[in-house]
């Protein structure tokens, strides 16, 4: 299957709906939010861009990792990483053991540093330590800093002190991983001062292996991975719910998740994405049932072309459908849709086949509105 030409521009599957940006609705403005909300019955974004706890939907792969976090730190381990591709739901996995610990002040003592710079030197990077715990040592030196981080972490030994660090791929200097493994030395004889829980991508491997002294101190390693159809479905669901769904809801079909699920690949922050614009374009339809044809179009005006993500849409545009079509991205034209019982000559485009299942749609719906109403 081929994948629009970068320079082409991407069909509009809904004659009546602007094509271009500048046509779109501002939704900044705070009384068109309001009325996105209302017509959906919801208290708030439920696919918003940020990884709020509140909106954290555990994966058993999720649950899982958060154990085996709990107990690295309780338990004084030392260091634990957390590995994964983008959008695989480790900053959101951060923030909801960071929302647990921030719970518990009398037990937890927890810093961020949330993005190191990828060129800090080893000083540098204990600088930035220091300066989270509120030090201030009065020479700049590295032993004036290491012993004003140890004699605080000794004073704090009654709690749980953690030092969390995200985007830890950024530190892929030697002399970075040497820091971290002097300072996490930093120890009573019963256990550690400091525990290190680190949340990296996967292209982090290869600098952990090639610093075995670092590598051997790690207790714990969890590799996150992309979610299944079930839990794609039970995301939304959850997101929906979450931000107070009730009778006027948005209803993603069957053949929504999984088209949904299949651009995105399992990607946890892809299927939000997706699945916000999907809401928004529905919105702009006046429409609560969001089916394939509304995912699909969300997709050609929203997401950059990219012909391996847009093939596994159209895989699942044929798993989704009893008459086993084929959905085919043509660079010169709009998509076509086939048929195996038709030939490629007779292909229904997806322009006639999506405003097809939309009005059929809006016209059974109760809460449908006349085109004057929604434009």
């Amino acid at each position: 299957m081929r994948g629009f030409d970068h320079g082409s521009a991407a069909p509009n599957v809904f004659p009546g709906l602007a094509p271009s940006v500048g046509d779109v609705p501002e939704m900044a403005d705070a009384q068109h939010v309001q009325s996105f909300l209302n017509f959906f019955g919801l208290a708030e974004q439920p696919f918003a861009a940020t990884a709020d706890p509140a909106y954290y939907y555990a994966t058993a792969a999720h649950r899982e990792c958060l154990f085996h976090l709990w107990n690295t730190i309780d338990e004084r381990l030392g260091i634990g990483v957390v590995l994964g591709n983008y959008g695989t739901g480790k900053t959101t996995l951060l923030r909801k053991l960071l929302t647990g610990m921030r719970a518990q002040p009398e037990k937890y003592n927890t810093v961020v540093i949330a993005s190191p710079i990828p060129s800090w030197t080893s000083f540098s990077l204990l600088e930035s330590i220091t300066a989270q715990f509120g030090l201030q040592p009065e020479t700049r030196s590295f032993v004036a800093y290491m012993d004003a981080l140890y004699q605080y972490l000794l004073s704090s030994r009654d709690r749980i002190t953690t030092l969390i660090i995200d985007d830890a791929q950024n530190l892929n200097k030697r002399g970075q991983l040497e820091l971290l493994r002097l300072v996490q030395n930093l120890e009573t004889a019963q256990h550690k001062l400091l525990n290190l829980v680190l949340f990296a991508q996967v292209e982090w491997i290869p600098v952990l292996r090639a610093a075995p002294n670092f590598e051997q101190r790690i207790s714990m390693t969890y590799t996150l991975g992309s979610i299944g159809l079930q839990d794609t479905r039970n995301l939304i669901q959850f997101r929906l719910r979450q931000a107070g769904a009730g009778e006027l809801a948005p209803v993603f079909d069957e053949s929504a998740i999984r088209v949904i699920h299949a651009y995105a690949d399992g990607s946890p922050r892809v299927t939000v994405t997706l699945a916000r614009n999907a809401l928004l374009l529905a919105y702009q339809l006046r429409t609560r049932q969001i089916g394939q044809a509304v995912v699909l179009h969300t997709i050609q005006r929203t997401t950059m072309p990219d012909e391996e993500k847009r093939a596994r849409a159209a895989n699942a545009v044929v798993a989704s459908d009893d008459n086993r079509t084929v959905f085919d991205f043509t660079p010169q034209s709009e998509p076509v849709l086939f048929s195996s019982n038709e030939s490629r000559r007779n292909g229904t485009s997806v322009a006639a086949r999506a405003n097809s299942m939309l009005l059929r749609a809006v016209r059974t719906h109760p809460d449908r509105v006349t085109h004057e109403q929604r434009f």
